[in-house]
C-alpha cells in the first residue's frame, strides 16, 4: 500500500506542475507518514547519502567549463570546420549540423543546451538555404539526441554514480554508437538531398580545411585532454573535469579572447543553477528509491522477469522502451534515478555487460527527449525556433525512426559499446 500512496502522490504532483525534485520528495515525505514505522529522519539522511559521492563533484564542473567554452565563441569555431569537411556535398548543411553538434556535444555536456547554441547558430543559415524551419529543428534536435553519447555527458556521470560503476567506461562506449548513428544521419541527409534535388555546396580547399581545423584545435582538445589524462593515470574524472575548467577559461580568455568579467558571472549563475536542480534531484531520489527497494519493488521485477524468461536481449529492448517513453515525460535524470535501480539487479543476475546496458540507457533517454508532445529538448527546440509543436511532427517522424533503428543496432550488437571500454582495458 506504501508503494500505491508513493506512486499516486508523485503522479498527482506532476500532474499539478509541481518540479520533479520536489514531487519525489514531498511524495517520499506523505509515504512515510502513510508507512509509520520508518523514522522520519530518514529523509534527511538519504537525501545528504544521495548527493554525498566524490565522482557527482565533476558535474558542475562539467558544466562550468562546457558553458566557458561556449561564451567563448568555441561552438562557432566548430561549426566552421564542420562547415569545410561536409559543405561539399548535397543537403550538405543538414549535415554540418550533425557533424558540429557531434563536436559542441562533447564540450557543453548538456543536450538542451547543444539544441539552444545550434538553433542559435545554424537556424537561420538553413532556411536561406530554402529548408523550412520545422525540418530544420528537425535535423537539430535529433542529431543533438544521438549525440549525448559523446562524452563529457552529465547523464553518463548520473548512470554511472547510479549504477556504481566506471564514469570514464560509460564515456568510452558511448564514442563508438554516437560515430554509427551520426554516419547512418549522415547518409540519410544526403539520400534526403538526392530525392528533393538539392544542390551541392562548393568544395573547400586543403588550405581551408586545414585552417578550419587549426582554429577548432583547442576546442577539440577538451574530450582528448579529458581521456588522456584519465587514461594515463594524472587525474580522475573529477580532477580532469576541474583541469577542464581551467583549460576552458585559458582557451576562451587568453587565447580567443572572448571571455568577459560578466561572461564569466554569468557561466558561473547558470553552473549554478544547473548544479542545484541536479543535486535537489539526486538527493529526493535517493529516498524515493529506498522507499521502492524497502517495499520490494526490484526484487519483485526482477522475479517477474525471471519468472516470465525474458532473455537479456529482451530485457535490453524492455529498458530502452521504458525510457524513450518515460523520458519523454520525466525527462532523462529522473527517469534514470528512479528506474535503472529497479532495472539493476536483473541486469546483473542475467550477466548483461553494465556498460552496454547503460549506453542503452543513455541513448533511449536522448531519444526521449525529442519524443513529441512532451518531450523537454522538442519543447526548447520549438520554443527556439518559434514554431508549433503540430508543424514539428511531421518532419521528425522520419528521424525518430532513424534513431530508433540505431538504438535497435546498438542493442543487439553489443560490439559497438563495448569495444572501445575493452582496448582501453577500462574495468568496471
Amino acid at each position: 500500500m506504501t508503494i500505491i500512496v508513493l506512486t499516486l502522490a508523485f503522479i498527482l504532483l506532476v500532474l499539478v506542475g509541481i518540479p520533479i525534485s520536489f514531487a519525489m520528495g514531498i511524495s517520499s515525505l506523505v509515504a512515510l507518514f502513510f508507512h509509520g514505522q520508518l523514522p522520519y529522519n530518514l529523509i534527511v539522511h538519504r537525501t545528504l547519502m544521495g548527493v554525498d559521492s566524490f565522482v557527482l563533484l565533476a558535474i558542475p564542473l562539467f558544466i562550468f567549463a562546457g558553458t566557458i567554452m561556449e561564451q567563448g565563441g568555441i561552438s562557432e569555431k566548430l561549426v566552421r570546420f564542420a562547415q569545410t569537411l561536409l559543405g561539399r556535398f548535397r543537403g550538405g548543411l543538414p549535415m554540418v549540423v550533425v557533424g558540429s553538434t557531434m563536436l559542441q556535444s562533447g564540450i557543453s555536456g548538456s543536450t538542451v543546451a547543444d539544441v539552444s547554441a545550434m538553433s542559435a547558430m545554424t537556424l537561420e543559415p538553413l532556411e536561406k538555404e530554402g529548408y523550412s524551419r520545422p525540418y530544420s529543428l528537425s535535423v537539430i534536435g535529433s542529431s543533438c539526441a544521438f549525440a549525448i553519447l559523446i562524452p563529457p555527458c552529465i547523464l553518463m556521470v548520473i548512470v554511472a554514480a547510479v549504477a556504481n560503476t566506471s564514469v570514464v567506461a560509460v564515456f568510452a562506449a558511448g564514442i563508438v554508437p554516437s560515430i554509427l548513428i551520426g554516419a547512418m544521419m549522415l547518409a540519410f541527409l544526403h539520400v534526403q538531398a538526392r530525392i528533393h534535388n538539392r544542390p551541392a555546396g562548393e568544395k573547400a580547399s586543403f588550405a581551408e580545411v586545414a585552417k578550419g581545423f587549426w582554429n577548432a584545435l583547442l576546442a577539440l582538445g577538451v574530450p582528448i585532454l579529458i581521456f588522456g589524462g584519465i587514461r594515463a593515470g594524472v587525474a580522475t574524472v573529477t580532477e580532469m573535469a576541474a583541469i577542464a575548467v581551467l583549460y576552458s577559461l585559458v582557451v576562451g580568455g587568453l587565447v580567443y579572447r572572448r571571455l568577459s568579467w560578466r561572461r564569466i558571472y554569468d557561466a558561473l549563475v547558470e553552473t549554478c543553477v544547473s548544479t542545484g536542480v541536479i543535486t535537489m534531484l539526486m538527493g529526493f531520489a535517493m529516498i524515493f528509491g529506498y522507499l521502492l527497494a524497502t517495499e520490494g519493488v526490484p526484487q519483485a521485477v526482477a522475479s517477474w522477469m525471471k519468472a516470465a524468461e525474458i532473455p537479456a536481449w529482451g530485457v535490453l529492448v524492455i529498458t530502452a522502451i521504458i525510457f524513450v517513453f518515460v523520458g519523454a515525460v520525466l525527462e532523462g535524470a529522473p527517469a534514470v534515478l528512479i528506474f535503472v535501480p529497479i532495472l539493476l539487479p536483473v541486469v546483473r543476475s542475467l550477466g548483461i555487460d553494465i556498460v552496454h546496458w547503460l549506453t542503452v540507457v543513455v541513448l533511449a533517454s536522448g531519444i526521449g527527449l525529442f519524443v513529441p508532445p512532451t518531450g523537454l529538448a522538442v519543447l526548447v527546440a520549438c520554443s527556439v525556433g518559434k514554431v508549433r509543436m503540430d508543424q514539428m511532427i511531421k518532419p521528425l517522424i522520419p528521424f525518430l525512426l532513424l534513431l530508433l533503428a540505431g538504438l535497435a543496432v546498438v542493442i543487439f550488437v553489443p560490439w559497438f559499446s563495448t569495444a572501445l571500454p575493452q582496448a582501453m582495458e577500462l574495468t568496471y
